[in-house]
C-alpha cells in the first residue's frame, strides 16, 4: 500500500501523489527507532492493498467517468473543510478561518453540497489544516514515525490528531450504514487517484514514502515557508 498521507483518517496513500506531482524529491531521513516494526506493517499494508484496495480502485475508475470521480472528490473535500476551519482558529489564523468558512458556505450551497468546487473558481483556494498540525504549532513533539496497520504513514502526534479529527468530520455523526459507505467511498476514491502516480515510486519504497510523508508534514506545519533547520528532528 502506498502509505503517504496521514492528514485524512481514510487516506493512507494519497499524499505521496501530491508530493510526486509537485516534483518533491526525497527528503532527509528522520530517526526511525521503530523501523523493524514499521517495515513489517508496511509489507502487511502492501499485501492488503494488492489483494483488496487496488482492485477496487481499478474497478471504480473503470465504472465511473472522470467528471463523476472529480465530483465525488469535491464532496469529500468539502466535508473535510470544517476540520480545516476549526484548526485555522486554533492556530491563531482567524483570517484564514473566515475565508474557509466562506469557501464552505459557497461550495455547500452554490456548489450543491460540494459537488462543484465553485469557491476555487472564485479565488478561494483550498487549505488543509488538521489537529496534528495544530498540536505541532502548540509545541507538541511529533514522536516516532509510525506505520499503522490498514492506515499507513503516521506518528504519535499525528495519530492523536486523526482521532480528534473524527469528531469534526460530518459523516461521523451519520447513521451507521451511511457512515460506513462514506468512509469506504472516500477511501476508494483516494486510492484511485494514485493508480498512475504510484508507478513513479522507485528504490526502497518504504524509505521513499516515509521521507516524502515527513517532508510533506513539515511543509504543512510551516505553511510552506522555508526552514533552514532540520524539520524532522524539530517536529
Amino acid at each position: 500500500m502506498l502509505q503517504g498521507f496521514r492528514g485524512r483518517w481514510t487516506a493512507p496513500i494519497v499524499l505521496i501523489g501530491s508530493i510526486l506531482l509537485g516534483g518533491c524529491a526525497q527528503a532527509e531521513r528522520r530517526q526511525d527507532p521503530l523501523e523493524p516494526f514499521n517495515r513489517q506493517m508496511f509489507a502487511f499494508n502492501d499485501t492488503v492493498d494488492g489483494a483488496i484496495l487496488k482492485p477496487l480502485a481499478k474497478g471504480y475508475v473503470n465504472v465511473l467517468p472522470t467528471p463523476v470521480r472529480n465530483s465525488v472528490g469535491n464532496v469529500f473535500d468539502n466535508l473535510r473543510t470544517p476540520t480545516t476551519i476549526i484548526n485555522q482558529f486554533l492556530q491563531g489564523k482567524p483570517g484564514e478561518g473566515m475565508r474557509d468558512i466562506g469557501r464552505f458556505v459557497i461550495n455547500s450551497t452554490v456548489g450543491v453540497l460540494g459537488i462543484f468546487d465553485v469557491a476555487s473558481r472564485s479565488g478561494l483556494e483550498k487549505d488543509v489544516e488538521d489537529f496534528g498540525q495544530t498540536l505541532a504549532v502548540w509545541g507538541v513533539p511529533s514522536g516516532p514515525y509510525l506505520v499503522v496497520p490498514f492506515i499507513g504513514a503516521s506518528g504519535f502526534r499525528d495519530g492523536a490528531g486523526d482521532i480528534a479529527g473524527l469528531f469534526t468530520y460530518p459523516p461521523t455523526y451519520a447513521e451507521d450504514e451511511f457512515r460506513f459507505s462514506a468512509f469506504v467511498t472516500e477511501f476508494i476514491d483516494l486510492r484511485a487517484q494514485l493508480l498512475e502516480v504510484e508507478k513513479l515510486v522507485g528504490g526502497d519504497r518504504y524509505l521513499f514514502i516515509r521521507d516524502a510523508y515527513l517532508q510533506r508534514r513539515a511543509d504543512l506545519i510551516r505553511d510552506g515557508e522555508a526552514d533552514e533547520s532540520d524539520p524532522f528532528l524539530d517536529e
